[in-house]
């Protein structure tokens, strides 16, 4: 399947897209995505009119930025939480025997079955660290209508990741970043389409910082590129070509997003880099050697985003959307800098500063609708130009 750059389909999706993405921030009718036709990268801003032809706007409705934060704060978590199987009861539609497709058009050669669910279906599964040995929590699993059906098509796959802080983990993607209602949303708009959703522990039980390195404080990188992965790929009907794949992450996460984004291609085609920082960090860059490298700089150094930007351009097919808050002071000027690194490495990139917010779940849940929303028609699940 040829990726597709362009992502607009006319009016009708636009306002579709819109109430969606609405209805995920708590803005209902205030936000609307709009992408404009062609092969060019975009700048998402919030304002009445869509941007030069080839970006991606964010239009603003009636709502002030401070009514949607307020709004969105008021959305609730789902009512019923993550069911937790074992690995054995992921629905046997999810069987993945036979030769999956590295990519699939699914915009023009799937038909919803008349039977499917309306909604998707949230769980918590066992992602074994087979090969890094990281001592991980559970996973949340997102799995859209058009997988719990029979003879569920192979689709897209986008690992997420939460932030670190105290007792962060996994369930905060879904807590804070109301993963499931975004793509029940998407998935009204796009016949029961949305990639399936895995979001792991890079953090380990104890919310600590790896910094998704291997390392003395555990091989999270290891377990988020390789055992992750290939548990995916062993339980679940996905495609497995790297431009079916998507890495994001909000603030911490988002700086995993980066890194592996960039530092492994082969896996991961497009990247979600909300809030994001400079790089891997424990505070100082003297404490983050000496516990998070081993006291080795050089390997500091090269595990730097701007370090595997230069090492492993040029990326002509990797998509990379980035966002952060209009008030977030700390990482809000790191954002400008990564997205320009990005797409001067040849990435095909989009940016958006979410107005009125700072660093926070509502900065989250807003850009990371935006960002998978960005992505459906390059992924081949919705119509493009």
């Amino acid at each position: 399947m040829a990726r597709t750059r362009a992502g607009s389909s006319g009016p009708v999706r636009l306002v579709a897209v819109g109430v969606a993405a609405g209805l995920v921030v708590g803005a209902v009718g205030g936000w609307g995505i709009a992408v404009g036709a062609g092969r060019h990268d975009g700048v998402l801003a919030a304002s009445p009119t869509a941007s030069a032809s080839g970006t991606v706007a964010v239009h603003g409705g009636t709502a002030s930025a401070g009514a949607a934060s307020a709004a969105a704060s008021s959305v609730p978590t789902s009512s019923v939480p993550a069911s937790s199987v074992p690995d054995g009861q992921i629905p046997a539609t999810e069987d993945p025997t036979g030769h999956a497709p590295a990519t699939v058009d699914l915009a023009t050669s799937w038909t919803a079955p008349t039977d499917m669910p309306a909604q998707g279906r949230l769980l918590h599964v066992t992602i074994p660290a087979t090969r890094s040995h990281f001592a991980a929590r559970q996973a949340l699993l997102y799995l859209p209508p058009a997988a719990l059906t029979p003879d569920a098509p192979y689709l897209p796959v986008d690992v997420l990741l939460s932030g670190q802080s105290r007792g962060a983990g996994p369930d905060d993607v879904q807590n804070g970043g109301h993963i499931e209602q975004t793509m029940d949303a998407l998935a009204t708009v796009d016949r029961g389409l949305t990639p399936i959703v895995v979001v792991p522990d890079q953090l380990g039980p104890q919310s600590g910082n790896p910094m998704c390195v291997d390392g003395a404080l555990g091989n999270s990188r290891t377990y988020l590129t390789q055992d992750v992965p290939s548990w995916i790929e062993a339980h679940l009907r996905v495609q497995t070509a790297a431009s079916a794949w998507t890495i994001g992450g909000f603030s911490q996460g988002g700086t995993c997003a980066i890194q592996l984004g960039a530092g492994d291609p082969s896996r991961f085609g497009n990247l979600i880099d909300v809030s994001g920082e400079e790089g891997p960090t424990l505070g100082t860059e003297a404490e983050t050697i000496a516990k998070g490298f081993a006291g080795n700089r050089a390997a500091y150094l090269a595990a730097q985003p701007a370090a595997l930007l230069a090492a492993g351009a040029p990326f002509r097919s990797t998509d990379a959307f980035f966002a952060v808050g209009a008030r977030d002071r700390t990482y809000g000027p790191v954002m400008p800098g990564m997205a320009a690194r990005a797409r001067a490495a040849g990435m095909h990139v989009a940016t958006w500063v979410v107005p009125g917010e700072a660093h926070s779940w509502i900065t989250a849940r807003a850009a990371l609708a935006a960002g998978v929303a960005w992505l459906q028609a390059r992924l081949g699940l919705a119509p493009g130009d």
